[in-house]
């Protein structure tokens, strides 16, 4: 009887892990997307240049899309990820969160080191961390590129996070 009453206990007490979170090691996927546990997760409030598109950099071409995915690569490496959903899961069941590493934001962070811009339609969150990026030239903005919506609108693609 003692045991029945010390589980009821434990479960009327116990912190519920929330629903919409998702946490553990994350590995880059793409340019703004990551895994975690089998789970796609976009990283909401903010946009990254696509596998195909290419930038310049002194006068060459570069390719920021690889640059962008080690970046984000060497962000998810510095301990696991905290993602908290936003919405429900895409056709894909990609899910859209904001997370945290080491109590940082994974979004704000790749923004600001200019591997991402900013989604003003989203929040407007990641603004000044993208003209932080900018005015010190980080990341994609280093050299020239095409912002990613408009990149995806000139080669015909005309959904917003494909």
């Amino acid at each position: 009887m003692t045991r029945m009453h010390l589980s009821l206990a434990m479960v009327m007490f116990a912190t519920p892990v929330e629903a919409n979170q998702i946490t553990g090691p994350a590995k880059a996927v793409d340019s703004a997307l990551i895994e975690i546990n089998g789970q796609r997760i976009m990283l909401f409030g903010i946009d990254s240049v696509m596998r195909k598109q290419n930038c310049a950099l002194d006068g060459k071409i570069w390719q920021c899309w690889a640059a962008a995915v080690r970046d984000l690569q060497t962000l998810v490496d510095q301990g696991p990820a905290i993602c908290e959903a936003i919405g429900e899961p895409d056709v894909y069941g990609r899910i859209l969160a904001r997370c945290e590493i080491n109590n940082e934001s994974l979004n704000e962070q790749l923004v600001r080191r200019g591997y991402a811009v900013a989604r003003p339609s989203e929040t407007t969150d990641y603004v000044a961390a993208e003209v932080e990026a900018k005015e010190r030239k980080l990341g994609l903005w280093q050299g020239q590129f095409v912002k990613p919506s408009e990149f995806r609108r000139s080669a015909g693609i005309f959904v917003d996070r494909p």
